[in-house]
């Protein structure tokens, strides 16, 4: 069995790190963080993602804390209805999970400890060289002036330390990273009821748009339930933003949702958080020994609530390749092949799709309110709306993910 290391304790790093130790691989884990935590916001899980964490055996332990979801239902600020996309125009039983982050994080990191995984805390991988047939790791620990030091020697690594990752970068990989311009910002608060069943958002053309999604509890704190909320931002915005005060961004933010139940929850602009994208492509995912995953190999924005989703079949995707194929580089090879329809379709998806709703563009807004809503009344548009929704589409006319095992 070839020695692995894995680089990133997020979901994609934990994720990989159970289902190859469980195959029976000496994983390694390196995670920069030096004592992790459960932080974040709320995510959107879906049915594909679902499967993934059921093969786990730790599904039962996510629902627990997850708030189920069965549709994405979006208007204009004049009530105009943009968006109604429902799992079950795809599957009867299916439906999404909205979920706080660290509860994923949480139930995922719990499962490594519980494993023959070597873990290796506040370690901070600067580089990877492959001689000889050899993967070797660099390391510097978080110490003032601390030298850079061999922190161990693998037969493969997997990076999976986020789509700022500057490991990613010195592979010999084509790959392009966008910035998007615009973010959102982020506030986790009490769920007093106000919306039930989905993702609730509200557009003014593509420059404002505003969404509440039911988030279940937090990692064990199961007294009282949680709501994203979300509120789209240009990133050279933020200190105009800041500048123009709380109750001046509450006053723009009422004038468009009628929410201030939910806005009597935040009292200072330190209960909001400001999250930025990229746009992470690659030609292919490998590079001899070593592969990427998660959002170092293909983030997008979070227009689809895909992140979490791709990431878990990426582990899922990579622990299957070198079931069928142990020899490390056909291995990652042919996970390269067995991702590429699905992530191309995913980003594809993802870039297409954001102008629409965060964006300067009237044009697009306009377009976006005038064909979606009839769109997602359309049999045929509606189903290939929610397969999307659900993470299953490999393909813009056909091809479906297969059945995760």
């Amino acid at each position: 069995m070839p020695r692995i290391a894995i680089i990133g304790g997020g979901t994609a790093g934990a994720a990989s790190a159970l289902f190859l130790a469980r195959a029976g691989h000496h994983v390694t884990l390196f995670e920069r963080v030096a004592q992790p935590s459960a932080v974040g916001a709320g995510i959107l899980l879906q049915p594909t993602g679902m499967q993934v964490l059921a093969a786990l055996g730790l599904l039962d332990q996510i629902l627990e804390h997850g708030a189920r979801s069965d549709r994405l239902f979006g208007t204009t600020a004049g009530g105009r209805t943009v968006l109604d996309v429902r799992y079950r125009h795809y599957d009867q039983q299916s439906f999404g999970l909205g979920l706080h982050r660290g509860a994923l994080f949480s139930v995922l990191w719990q499962a490594v400890q519980s494993t023959g995984v070597e873990i290796r805390t506040g370690a901070d991988i600067t580089r990877i060289q492959q001689t000889g047939g050899k993967t070797l790791l660099f390391c510097r620990t978080p110490a003032p002036g601390s030298a850079e030091h061999l922190a161990g020697e693998f037969d493969c690594a997997v990076i999976a330390d986020g789509s700022r990752s500057q490991l990613r970068a010195a592979l010999a990989i084509p790959q392009k990273i966008t910035p998007y311009p615009w973010g959102a910002l982020w506030a986790l608060v009490p769920d007093d009821g106000l919306t039930q069943g989905g993702l609730r958002q509200w557009f003014r053309h593509a420059r404002q748009m505003l969404g509440l999604m039911p988030t279940g509890f937090a990692y064990q704190q199961m007294e009282q339930p949680i709501l994203s909320l979300f509120w789209s931002l240009r990133a050279d915005r933020l200190l105009h933003w800041q500048e123009q005060g709380l109750e001046t961004w509450k006053k723009t933010v009422l004038e468009l949702a009628p929410i201030a139940t939910v806005l009597q929850h935040i009292q200072s602009p330190e209960q909001l958080t400001f999250a930025r994208y990229a746009d992470v492509q690659m030609r292919h995912w490998h590079d001899a020994r070593v592969v990427c995953i998660g959002d170092s190999a293909h983030a997008t924005s979070p227009q689809l609530g895909q992140g979490a989703n791709l990431a878990l079949i990426d582990a899922m995707t990579l622990a299957s390749c070198f079931a069928e194929t142990p020899a490390v580089e056909p291995a990652l090879i042919l996970y390269s092949q067995r991702r590429r329809a699905h992530l191309r379709y995913y980003q594809g998806a993802s870039k297409l799709l954001t102008p629409f709703f965060q964006s300067d563009s009237r044009i697009a807004s306009t377009l976006r309110d005038i064909a979606l809503g009839p769109l997602c009344r359309m049999p045929i548009a509606r189903e290939q709306m929610a397969m999307t929704l659900s993470g299953s589409k490999t393909g813009w006319l056909f091809g479906k993910l297969q059945t995760l095992k």
